[in-house]
């Protein structure tokens, strides 16, 4: 078979690792049918093939514009494959082949994301409507389609009523490669890291990063020493976060250091004393497994797909209740022994995540699709 794999987004932080990761197993378990990987002029370094049997084809169709619609449909069919997979839901709608169509989440449908000034805001919440639009045919027109969870799963079938047979579901990994890599940088300004609880991520409303901030200023007065890293690159949300850190008093208490590397982020995860993820909306939820795998102790909230990947190895709250969060910050505080035993559970529980099962996931779903080419 012939089978072409959309690759023109490996600049980015999330699509592009899962692009990588994915490209990577495939070209281990996969010596017989031939791959195009369209990958654009400025991502060009970013993967090089080591098999045979993939090559690069270069398409520099900008992910989310119109011509990604007109454009990239006409190259798919003059390339004539078998089997394409769109890696996210926006791209080609209107290609009528045999695809595989993977939706990492839903947050766009479900929360507000837009920003900035009023005008921006319209337009970002203007964009919404063709979204939604293509995400429809995307759907509707897909051979099979291919979620990170099994709660995205249930939120497309109950959502857009379909068949869940149409669905599979190939987790992801916990994304510690780059850790593993990354030399340890410390970060002295902070003080004593192992009194200070750990948040990685955006701003967005929807990453609930409030509930936390209000939580540690009901800790505050039992644990007096115990701090706040929010640690991400700063946006127009982060006026908003330091206007509430004021009013509560914190303002020696939360630390905000803005884009933190590989190596910080390391050092962050071995020597924090708790990582929390709050979040009422995610894919998937890396982060909480990258600090798993250094055996950082996970807080999550219960929202989600957070429960299924984390499975026992967190502890959980009611993902507005900046009261239950604080009660369980306590609880792990005053009792080392739980810290300890969740760091071993995290440890454990990446074990059940590998690029390796979800490159095979997919390459078998490939192998259903293609099947059906040969049977037509």
């Amino acid at each position: 078979m012939k089978i072409v794999v959309d690759g023109r987004m490996l600049s980015w932080t999330g699509v592009g690792r899962y692009t990588l990761s994915l490209l990577e197993g495939l070209e281990a378990i996969d010596k017989n049918n031939d791959y195009i990987v369209l990958v654009r002029r400025s991502d060009w370094s970013k993967w090089k093939p080591q098999a045979s049997n993939f090559a690069r084809v270069e398409c520099n169709i900008e992910p989310y514009s119109l011509a990604e619609q007109t454009k990239l449909p006409r190259l798919l069919n003059r390339l004539s494959p078998d089997v394409v997979h769109l890696l996210t839901p926006n791209a080609a709608a209107l290609y009528m082949g045999r695809k595989v169509v993977t939706v990492h989440d839903l947050t766009l449908l479900e929360y507000d994301t837009s920003r900035g000034s009023l005008r921006r805001r319209l337009f970002t919440k203007l964009k919404r409507i063709p979204f939604r639009l293509i995400l429809v045919i995307q759907i509707a027109t897909a051979t099979r389609v291919v979620t990170v969870t099994e709660y995205v799963k249930q939120q497309l079938v109950e959502r857009f009523e379909i068949d869940r047979a149409k669905i599979c579901t190939a987790w992801l990994a916990a994304d510690s490669d780059h850790l593993t890599e990354a030399k340890e940088e410390c970060m002295p300004d902070l003080g004593a890291p192992d009194m200070c609880l750990l948040y990685v991520g955006n701003y967005y409303p929807y990453k609930n990063v409030r509930t936390v901030i209000e939580a540690l200023g009901l800790v505050a007065q039992a644990w007096p020493d115990l701090k706040l890293l929010l640690a991400g690159k700063a946006d127009e949300f982060k006026a908003d976060l330091v206007a509430l850190i004021q009013t509560l008093g914190l303002s020696d208490r939360v630390v905000m250091p803005g884009f933190v590397t590989d190596g910080q982020l390391k050092w962050l995860y071995r020597n924090c004393k708790i990582f929390v993820n709050p979040s009422l909306s995610e894919g998937f939820g890396l982060q909480g497994l990258e600090a798993m795998s250094q055996g950082l102790p996970v807080i999550a909230s219960r929202a989600s797909c957070l429960p299924e990947v984390y499975g026992d190895a967190a502890v959980y709250f009611e993902p507005l209740s900046a009261g239950d969060l604080s009660h369980n910050i306590i609880d792990l505080l005053e009792q080392p022994g739980l810290l300890s035993e969740l760091s071993a559970r995290g440890r454990e529980r990446i074990k059940m995540f590998s690029w390796r099962k979800t490159a095979e996931a997919t390459h078998q779903l490939y192998m259903d699709v293609g099947k059906r080419c040969v049977q037509t």
